[in-house]
């Protein structure tokens, strides 16, 4: 069975998100740089997004990885808070670990268009946010 249906399809991974989205917020590091987004707004790209990237049927039609992150200058430590989130949201969930390794290596191959190189963020530092913002 596909990686998308063992995660409850399209509408598996857009309750996933969900949830990663109220930890993200929840997250010392990484909430404060969501205060001023739309959220409903970032999880249906966010949705969509990991949809694709996990082989559901929906296509993505947003920005690319790094026309969405580049002008927000995010450092490793952001971006690996998002993978220790993202994996604290896929064990809450009782994903099981062969699938939680596949979602976070899938995710771990976009380090290089998410992080920009010599950037240190400073804690609280007003990265995402805006209309334009897709996260």
């Amino acid at each position: 069975m596909p990686l998308i249906r063992r995660l409850g399809g399209d509408e598996g991974v857009a309750a996933l998100v969900d949830q990663l989205s109220a930890r993200v917020k929840a997250d010392p590091l990484m909430g404060p740089y969501f205060r001023d987004v739309d959220e409903a707004a970032l999880n249906r790209h966010r949705s969509m997004f990991l949809s694709a990237l996990l082989g559901g049927q929906h296509s993505y039609t947003g920005k690319t990885v790094a026309e969405a992150h580049g002008p927000f200058r995010l450092g490793d430590a952001e971006f690996d808070a998002f993978l220790r989130v993202m994996r604290e949201t896929l064990e809450a969930a009782d994903v099981p670990a062969v699938d939680r390794r596949t979602v976070l290596r899938r995710l771990s191959r976009l380090r290089a268009d998410i992080v920009s190189r010599g950037v240190s963020v400073a804690p609280g530092a007003p990265v995402f946010g805006g209309p334009e913002s897709s996260g």
